[in-house]
């Protein structure tokens, strides 16, 4: 009798254990590095002790040194596994490449150092290039991505995301605790004894690129200039390369002139390697400052030697029509709101002449997770 007892109670154990191996689910937060991601990790953490939740941030390697402080103290405090993916190239980078200057009307960064980068590692299980793990012993199940539910620190005010991102992370569940509950930010901090980051601080809307969304507004950009000059005249230095080595490669490229003035083809090949080498080693961080590079429509005829402007910002053209952007002509067609470019140079000569013209409530921001 005490034998039949003993071996019922070690059933019962068994079942027991196999039931709750059954219903530890995993729980994927998407960690941004802002506040509301951190709040929403604390209350999947609370809500769910038992399962096995992750903390995952998407790193463009640009963001501030105080973002990579935040999330490490965060995933320490609330003892979570914490997986770092990157596609290897940073937001300027990846401009450069794609010989594109971003702004608030056309740009890839969220899109394919983001979005893509998280898509193609949580749907196809393809690893990014650059893969690191922080307090990787808090994982309690080595697959944590099988019928996984996704989390994302969007609130009320973003409301407008929600239907786009769930339907973007199909067949993955998605939930959104900050729009269904009343969490208070700051006390979820204090919590924990955990500084915000730096940014927020500074008044930024976000914590994103150390203050150099080239998605942002003129507003963004004041306070960037008030608060981090040093970063301002570094991103004003790296838009005005960006935008002369643009141009040069559409100059050379371009099949909008009259064939008489087009440069044979047997010869592009040629100069976009000398455009190349002008700028990689600079925008890769190799040097200070690009190599001596004379753009070809300095020896144009006067009709065609116009260098063509880009800028991160745009402001609306005085006849508003109908047209298409040259930048990517395949995404942008029938745009009925041109823009005209508005440098960062021209825009601190602006703000240092008549500040009074500086659109403050111009923000803007990028709209991370909403397309792919």
């Amino acid at each position: 009798m005490r034998f039949e007892l003993n071996h019922n109670q070690g059933i019962d154990s068994d079942s027991k254990r196999k039931e709750k191996l059954v219903l530890r689910k995993n729980r994927i937060i998407f960690f941004s590095g802002g506040r509301a991601s951190f709040v929403v990790a604390d209350f999947v953490k609370k809500s769910y002790p038992d399962d096995n939740i992750l903390l995952y941030f998407t790193d463009t390697l640009w963001e501030s040194p105080d973002t990579y402080r935040f999330i490490k103290e965060c995933s320490d405090k609330l003892k979570l596994p914490l997986l770092i993916h990157s596609a290897g190239i940073t937001p300027m980078q990846l401009m450069f490449e794609k010989k594109l200057v971003f702004n608030n009307m056309i740009g890839d960064c969220s899109k394919l150092l983001k979005m893509r980068v998280a898509s193609d590692y949580l749907k196809k299980q393809i690893k990014p290039k650059v893969e690191r793990w922080l307090n990787h012993q808090f994982l309690k199940q080595a697959d944590f991505i099988k019928d996984a539910t996704l989390y994302f620190g969007i609130g009320i005010e973003e409301l407008h995301r929600e239907e786009a991102i769930a339907r973007n992370w199909r067949p993955f569940r998605v939930e959104m605790p900050l729009i269904d509950n009343m969490i208070r930010i700051d006390n979820v901090l204090k919590e924990y004894n955990i500084m915000e980051p730096e940014l927020y601080k500074l008044g930024f809307a976000h914590n994103n690129c150390n203050g150099r969304c080239v998605k942002a507004g003129q507003g963004h950009y004041r306070n960037l200039k008030k608060t981090m000059p040093e970063i301002f005249q570094k991103h004003m230095e790296e838009e005005y390369h960006l935008y002369m080595c643009v141009s040069a490669y559409r100059y050379i490229l371009d099949k909008s002139v009259p064939d008489e003035n087009q440069i044979p083809s047997h010869l592009q090949e040629e100069m976009l390697q000398e455009l190349d080498d002008a700028y990689r080693g600079y925008f890769y961080g190799k040097c200070t400052k690009p190599k001596l590079y004379i753009h070809p429509a300095a020896s144009a005829s006067t009709r065609y030697m116009k260098i063509k402007k880009y800028s991160f910002m745009k402001r609306k053209g005085k006849n508003p029509e109908v047209s298409q952007l040259e930048d990517n002509e395949h995404l942008y067609t029938n745009v009925r709101n041109p823009s005209e470019p508005f440098t960062l140079r021209e825009f601190a000569l602006l703000e240092n002449s008549k500040p009074e013209q500086i659109d403050l409530f111009d923000i803007g921001g990028c709209g991370c997770f909403v397309q792919f």
